[in-house]
């Protein structure tokens, strides 16, 4: 074998060798990577075991069975639906969006378009909106008959209406709730009955304690005494299966209620003879045990009656959530019986002869294809529900409609009796003008899966106010303040006290006008709604002991907007006294003026022309004046005429006449140091066309230079000449005009092209800026350290700062600071820098609240009360939410 042969066999014999071993290899891992017949059989096992649980409706169990199979065969991501779709069944919406959210949007493994509206309801709950609506349109797409989604997206659309009346509403956690579900509560007596899964005492009942859907206890009813003393109901209307919610009515003698169809086992004993009578469940035909109701009264023993079932229960079906009439004669429930337009209906039933009649649906005005469920009906006719088919904040919402109106439609109670979270079984009583009752959510901050939240809701409120002095800041006593409604009529009126303080209760529903005055002082006023004033705010009205107020708003001349950060020059012409005042987001601006004198105004904004006036003050001492301005806002390539500037026949230096009008225009250059220009030039058409632009041009840069000469840097004016170029008429070459159209062509222009970036020019740096509110012109420096001026409902100079750590004391970068005005509807979010540092401007005198996210930690949530003016420093930990699912469930 030659040499070369030799080669290519060893070449050949060592590819195939390479060959063969990539082979084996590759052969080795396919093997390793696929799970052996065993390891699968393990896994469907373990699969079938965790969907046994789900049709049994045992959630909980499901849900750790399922990760178990995941964890044999993690390559299956049909299982995350599976684990999402339980974890949401049993209402953790946390946990049911971090699983859907790794695979929601795979068409292949979403097969029910209903997880759809699962991810966007988990989403909801979290507050995040915006997204949510993303799948809602997603499954609306696919079912566009479904006329909820519309609802739902329709009411994310208009979040803010349902805070409109939340200052109403003063909402806390009950003190007797549990670690399990509390909720439905309802009054009995001088207390309170509610279904609760807390642990009871040991029953001689034949039944398990614990319900698969979740693993928790099954619901009891309770009763809640005036000290908050929780003991067992009647144990004659208690089985080992779930109760509630119940409905007392005719003074607590008799009492409808919901309990599981199931019939209890007992141990009786009957003439002196043991028997014992076995529980027995009654289970639809797929297998379920739904609700029934049951029905009650007080013997004359004093005793609960033996329960007996309601004749429209059908073992099919279920009937549950009762409410009865304050007469009698009414009974409302919820059911999933056919016929009906939702997942669960509400339904009504008339008592007659002795016996509940036919249930009737309450029609496609309060029912919906979702669910509407929990009805309670009030002493004055009211029905309040929970519904998640009508506009809402996320899961189920509370509405109300009056019945004795036969056009009316659900209401949403809006915030904070509903939240993002599920806000359902409400119980509400009239006290005087208020109202007071229960609800019950499983929104975040609560003890338990469900708590109870007592409310109260008052159709009056009382605004403390205060009457101050406008310079100095302090109280004025015996100053007349008087209340006024909207029909002129005045409804109050006092004597502040040596504070400066007073206080009135306003109707809620009404606007009302305060005048506060005084001998020898100006008048205030202040028109507000009592519904919309900020919660822990003062109503501060100003007066002064004559004095002059000027004061105006700087608008947008063609939008009427008013512009903040607008510079406004006085002086005072008189004195010669000059000061400056930067308008805030109102435009507004003020200053105390002095009789017999006249001001002189430049009013100035970034990329607006600024304009200059007079104003002359004759002999008036106090009260005042209005003052407003209307700014044009500059446009990029808007030409702008020059009047008046000519040159002499093929000549371009400035005449005297030209010079007039281009001192004008550097006027105008010097008022607005931020814009740069072009100046332009134009011939008409008559002479050639070269030489109509040289002569043009020139006389364009003769023009600018002039205006650089006169005090304008020259980068900011170019001077450019068109010749006939730029013609405003159909005068060109060959065409006969009249001298008056040739006119209108030999024209001198010029046109914003740029800006600088915004700065005060060393004159306005070295004026005295004051408050855009009050503050009088004439104060030194030193003055105004230690002048006083009551705030005013903005924010305020005090500055708020922390610092966000997690466990370990590390600085977390990048969290999210949420700053919430107590009682009102605004926030503001800043996000913390590499030291885990923020600062947020506040009011002093009121409370917010902070709330603190990050991912992967828990979220903290604060108030913060802000005493005085000094500047505050919060040190804030969030801790880890953990790596595992078990821990937060642990």
């Amino acid at each position: 074998m030659s040499m070369y042969k030799k080669i290519i066999f060893i070449i050949v014999y060592l590819f195939l060798s390479v060959l063969l071993f990539v082979a084996t290899a590759s052969a080795q891992d396919d093997a390793a990577s696929k799970p052996s017949k065993f390891k699968l059989n393990n896994y469907r096992r373990t699969k079938e075991r965790a969907a046994k649980y789900f049709d049994d409706l045992a959630y909980r169990k499901g849900i750790e069975v399922y990760k178990k199979a995941f964890e044999q065969l993690p390559t299956d991501d049909t299982l995350k639906v599976k684990i999402a779709d339980g974890y949401y069944q049993i209402q953790e919406m946390d946990s049911a969006q971090r699983w859907y959210s790794e695979v929601i949007d795979r068409p292949e493994l979403i097969v029910e378009d209903r997880h759809y509206i699962n991810y966007a309801e988990a989403l909801i709950y979290q507050g995040k909106y915006v997204e949510a609506k993303t799948w809602f349109e997603k499954f609306e797409a696919n079912n566009p008959e479904d006329k909820r989604i519309k609802l739902r997206l329709d009411g994310l659309e208009r979040q803010l209406t349902f805070y409109r009346d939340s200052i109403r509403f003063e909402v806390w956690n009950a003190p007797f709730n549990s670690e399990g579900y509390d909720f439905s509560p309802t009054f009995y007596q001088d207390g309170l009955i509610m279904v609760s899964s807390r642990r009871t005492a040991n029953m001689t009942q034949f039944l398990k304690a614990k319900y698969d859907w979740d693993d928790t206890y099954f619901l009891n009813l309770f009763s809640v005494d005036s000290n908050n003393e929780v003991n067992e109901f009647n144990r004659r209307l208690k089985t080992s299966y779930h109760e509630g919610p119940v409905a007392f009515y005719e003074n607590d003698t008799k009492v409808i209620f919901t309990r599981n169809s199931y019939e209890k086992g007992e141990v009786r004993v009957s003439n002196k003879k043991l028997s014992v009578q076995s529980s027995k469940v009654n289970e639809s035909k797929s297998g379920e045990v739904n609700l029934k109701l049951f029905y009650s009264e007080i013997e004359e023993n004093g005793k609960w009656s033996t329960p007996v079932e309601l004749w429209f229960n059908d073992a099919n079906i279920s009937s549950g959530h009762p409410t009865v009439s304050r007469d009698g004669q009414r009974l409302y429930f919820a059911s999933n019986r056919e016929g009906g337009l939702g997942e669960t209906d509400l339904y009504m039933c008339h008592w007659r002869n002795g016996v509940w009649g036919e249930p009737e649906n309450l029609g496609n005005k309060i029912n919906t294809e979702g669910s509407e469920m929990f009805p309670f009906i009030s002493e004055d006719d009211i029905l309040y529900f929970a519904s998640n088919g009508h506009m809402g904040l996320g899961g189920l919402d509370l509405f109300e409609v009056d019945l004795k109106n036969e056009h009316a439609k659900p209401q949403n109670l809006g915030y904070p009796m509903n939240t993002a979270s599920d806000d359902f079984g409400i119980c509400i009583q009239s006290k005087g003008s208020d109202q007071y009752g229960y609800i019950s959510s499983n929104r975040p901050g609560g003890k338990g899966l469900d708590d109870i939240y007592a409310f109260q809701y008052s159709q009056h409120r009382s605004i403390p106010g205060q009457v101050v002095d406008l310079l100095t800041g302090l109280p004025v006593d015996n100053a007349s303040v008087q209340v006024v409604n909207a029909a002129g009529d005045t409804v109050e009126q006092a004597l502040t006290f040596s504070n400066g303080t007073f206080n009135f209760e306003y109707d809620m529903d009404h606007r009302f006008t305060v005048l506060a005055g005084k001998s020898d002082y100006s008048k205030d006023m202040s028109r507000f709604s009592p519904q919309q004033w900020p919660e822990g705010d003062t109503l501060v009205l100003r007066i002064m002991k004559d004095r002059l107020v000027v004061r105006g708003t700087i608008t947008d001349e063609v939008r009427g907007d008013s512009l903040a950060q607008a510079r406004v020059i006085v002086t005072n012409e008189t004195t010669g006294e000059k000061f400056g005042i930067v308008t805030e987001a109102d435009g507004a601006y003020s200053f105390l003026g002095h009789p017999n004198s006249t001001y002189s105004f430049m009013f100035k904004k970034y990329r607006y022309f600024s304009e200059t006036d007079r104003l002359e003050i004759g002999d008036q001492h106090n009260g005042e004046i209005i003052f407003d301005r209307d700014l044009e806002k500059i446009i990029i390539g808007k030409p702008i005429g020059l009047n008046d500037i000519h040159f002499d026949l093929a000549k371009w230096d400035i005449r005297p006449d030209a010079a007039v009008e281009l001192d004008k225009f550097t006027e105008t250059l010097m008022e607005n140091p931020s814009i740069i220009v072009e100046l332009s030039t134009h011939t008409d058409s008559r002479g050639g066309d070269q030489y109509n632009f040289d002569l043009s041009d020139k006389r364009a840069k003769s023009s600018a230079d002039y205006v650089a000469a006169h005090g304008v840097d020259h980068a900011r004016i170019l001077g450019q000449g068109y010749g006939e170029s730029h013609l405003v008429n159909n005068c060109s070459n060959g065409i006969r005009c009249p001298e008056s159209e040739h006119q209108k062509n030999r024209r001198a222009e010029f046109m914003i092209t740029g800006f600088l970036p915004d700065a005060l020019t060393e004159e306005e740096k070295k004026l005295l800026w004051i408050d855009a509110d009050y503050i009088s012109e004439h104060m030194s420096d030193e003055d105004r350290k230690e002048f006083v001026l009551v705030e005013q409902n903005s924010t305020g100079p005090t500055l708020l700062s922390g610092q966000v750590k997690d466990a370990m004391g590390n600085a977390l970068k990048d969290a999210v600071v949420t700053m919430v005005v107590k009682g009102a509807h605004r926030a503001t979010q800043v996000y913390t820098d590499e030291q885990g540092n923020f600062e947020l401007r506040v009011n002093s005198h009121a409370i917010y609240k902070l709330i603190v996210q990050q991912d992967e930690f828990m979220d903290e949530g604060i108030l913060v009360e802000i005493e005085d003016e000094s500047i505050m420093d919060l040190s804030i930990q969030l801790v880890g939410r953990g790596d595992e699912e078990g821990d937060k469930e642990g």
